[in-house]
Parts: C-alpha cells; sequence; structure tokens
C-alpha cells in the first residue's frame, strides 16, 4: 500500500470515528486499531484541514512582558525578553 492511499484509509477512519459519535478509546477498541494510531490520524487530519503544520512552535514577543512560547499542544511559556539563546534552543528543541 503506498503511503498516499494509507493516508487516504486512515483519514477515512477519522471521518467514520468523527460521525460514530464514540469516544476514541471506544472507537479503537471496537475497530481493532491502535489508540495511539488514531490519535496520530486524528492530528493529521487536523493539520491537512487547517493547513497548519503543528510540528513548529510559535515565538512571539507581547508588549512589554517577554518572549511567549506556544507549544501546539496548547501550553504557554512566558519568558523574560533577556532569555540566552541557548535556553530558548533548548525549549524548542534545536
Amino acid at each position: 500500500m503506498s503511503r498516499k492511499e494509507k493516508q487516504s484509509q486512515m483519514l477515512a477512519i477519522v471521518d467514520q470515528w468523527q460521525k460514530s459519535g464514540l469516544n476514541q478509546t471506544l472507537y479503537s477498541k471496537t475497530h481493532g486499531i491502535k489508540l495511539c494510531t488514531l490519535k496520530y490520524w486524528i492530528n493529521k487530519s487536523r493539520q491537512l484541514k487547517t493547513g497548519h503544520n503543528q510540528d513548529f512552535i510559535q515565538l512571539s514577543s507581547p508588549v512589554g512582558s517577554g518572549l511567549c512560547l506556544r507549544y501546539p499542544n496548547g501550553v504557554e511559556l512566558l519568558l523574560p525578553l533577556q532569555t540566552p539563546l541557548s535556553m530558548l534552543k533548548g525549549l524548542i528543541g534545536f
């Protein structure tokens, strides 16, 4: 099965899950899919629909308060403007 075929199949499964009204755990057990696989494809589906690659974080500087790191899972870190570059690199995984 090609990568494109696998993607189409998994996106169809995500669509079926959304229409089912079941929670992710119950749907994955009922249909013999690993929960982590279903979660991965749900996130992938969201990325494709929004056109956003959530492998990156948002780096911004709110007025007067310092730097704000926002991770894909919604966690935000507020850091002082003088935060060393080496620490920032560590926080973003470089």
